[in-house]
């Protein structure tokens, strides 16, 4: 794209602005574009140190300005046809109009100080510009419209620059640099930048992660609830908290999403690695060997499915197909209050199974009022020694290969077996899933009663160029693959089945976390910021339409 349109530039200047002829055309295209390639290379030189620095971003830079010149030169053959007029000013701002998205980008996403991004944006547009014009039109340099004109496009990009750098503040000091600070994550797997910043304004907070563990002669299962989320964004913090946890419990456990929104992301690997160290401090709560028969509940668009196992009761609650966002803490609050009513112990899981937007008050009283009934009928239930086997996508043949989806716990399921009777919850390392899987994988899971699918909410696979930002489960992998995959793991992990006893633990934690306040901060001052740039964007669409009549 970059010789394509610095050809398009020199071929379009010497022939309909320049009127040049066709062998002065071949030296001027050869030399043009052999000092593109090296003012490329001086660009990376002299940008060197900046935060986000690449070759393969420098020459995007070229081929949009390179892009911009190129338009200008054509809209002015245009412009001359209509007005009855020849001008040369159309090259002259062609180049200042390069110059000045030059500005606008090597300080927003390069980091560049205004003042050095002033000095290295004009290098490459003059010193390309004195490689293709011959020497004896170099006076176009001082025409009055196309230097008028090109001054003003860059004295715009300087000006957007300063006031869009400033626009988050006082909460945001530099959205430039909040900027860079994403793209180096995002693109460059280089956290420490993003994580520096919102780790400054994150707060401490004690959090809890509750463990049931499921434990035979031999192995061991866990069922982990953490009180965080897992966020905020691809590798950055807390994001891939849930593998962390599959690993700690040694790839044999279900990190289940509980109820937490973004305000409680873990915003540093540092502070991931004090939470971990706080799951030392687990603390026994309850401890047995029955469990009752699962209860499933569907009361409007709400699905309920809970298991007693002695005094602490799982539930799981999912609005699939329909799909909610992240459960609200005020559902938590009111299920745990009923069921300290009942003197039960509660494990509540966000199955966070499909795609949708906030929970509405009609859909949470659905969940509520089915969990509330879920939880009566395990008050007196009766109880019996129960078994368990556990299987993962690693230990199966499947179809899925890379899936985009999935983190790197991929999927595993628990399967219970209570009164002669196998029933399994599934789980995915994944950010949601698509509205119609959850149906599907209970379709196919044979003589197992599949109780409910699972993801973690992962956010390590997010940063995909998607509207939500991640692939969720059955988005990008064939769902037919999924469901077979889980097929397998279903029939493996009955065959594992093994007497068990179950133990709840809690542990406690002080960990910071991001709060509601950054991503306000962050939103307010993107919302700023665009609005700047939209300003921006129409005044120099406005000066190029003038420059198109007034250019002599």
């Amino acid at each position: 794209m970059t010789f394509a349109c610095a050809f398009a530039v020199i071929t379009v200047s010497h022939v309909f602005h320049l009127g040049t002829d066709l062998s002065s055309l071949a030296v001027h295209v050869l030399l043009g574009l052999g000092v593109m390639y090296a003012l490329g290379l001086l660009d990376s030189l002299m940008l060197r140190g900046t935060p986000v620095n690449s070759l393969s971003k420098v020459v995007h830079v070229s081929s949009f300005a390179s892009l911009l010149w190129t338009l200008t030169v054509l809209v002015g053959i245009l412009a001359d046809a209509v007005f009855a007029k020849s001008s040369t000013d159309y090259v002259v701002a062609g180049m200042m109009l390069a110059a000045g998205l030059r500005v606008g980008i090597f300080t927003s996403v390069f980091g560049a100080s205004l003042r050095r991004a002033v000095v290295i944006c004009m290098v490459l547009p003059l010193v390309f510009f004195l490689a293709f014009v011959p020497p004896q039109s170099w006076s176009i340099l001082a025409n009055p419209a196309g230097i008028g004109f090109g001054a003003l496009f860059v004295a715009l990009a300087i000006t957007w620059s300063a006031l869009a750098d400033r626009s988050g503040r006082p909460q945001v000091q530099s959205t430039f640099r909040l900027l860079q600070a994403f793209l180096s994550a995002w693109t460059e797997n280089k956290p420490g930048g993003v994580e520096e910043i919102i780790e400054v304004k994150a707060h401490d907070e004690l959090v809890t992660t509750s463990v049931m563990r499921l434990r035979s002669a031999a192995k061991e299962i866990a069922i982990v609830l953490p009180d965080v989320h897992p966020g905020p964004f691809g590798t950055v913090g807390g994001s891939n908290l849930s593998y962390v946890l599959f690993e700690k419990f040694s790839k044999r456990a279900l990190v289940l999403h509980s109820i937490s929104g973004h305000s409680l992301n873990i915003p540093s690997k540092r502070e991931v690695d004090r939470y971990i160290a706080g799951l030392g401090g687990l603390v026994r709560k309850d401890a047995g060997n029955t469990a009752s028969e699962p209860v499933q509940i569907r009361h409007g668009n709400a699905t309920v499915t809970a298991i007693a196992f002695g005094n602490t009761a799982l539930v799981m609650l999912s609005l699939a197909p329909k799909g909610m966002e992240d459960v609200p803490q005020q559902v938590r609050e009111e299920l745990e209050s009923y069921a300290s009513s009942l003197r039960l112990d509660l494990l509540l899981a966000d199955c966070h199974n499909a795609l949708g937007g906030l929970l509405d008050d009609s859909d949470r009283n659905d969940l509520v009022a089915a969990a509330k009934s879920c939880l009566g009928n395990l008050k007196n239930a009766q109880q019996h020694e129960f078994a368990a086997g556990f299987a993962s996508l690693g230990d199966v043949s499947h179809g899925l290969g890379g899936a985009a989806e999935l983190g790197q716990s991929g999927l595993a399921a628990v399967v219970f077996k209570i009164a002669g009777k196998n029933y399994a919850i599934a789980w995915a390392d994944a950010n949601n899933m698509e509205n119609s899987l959850r149906d599907k994988v209970i379709a196919r899971s044979g003589e197992t009663t599949v109780l409910e699918v699972c993801t973690s909410d992962t956010h390590a696979t997010s940063g995909k160029r998607t509207r939500e930002g991640y692939f969720a489960l059955g988005a990008a992998s064939s769902q037919g693959a999924i469901a077979d995959a889980y097929a397998e793991i279903f029939r493996l992990a009955c065959g594992r089945i093994e007497t068990c006893a179950f133990e709840v633990s809690l542990a406690t934690a002080k960990v910071k976390v991001m709060g509601e306040e950054q991503f306000e901060d962050y939103s307010s001052a993107l919302d700023r910021s665009m609005n700047i740039t939209k300003a921006f964007v129409g005044m120099t669409f406005a000066a190029f339409i003038a420059m198109q009549v007034l250019a002599s």
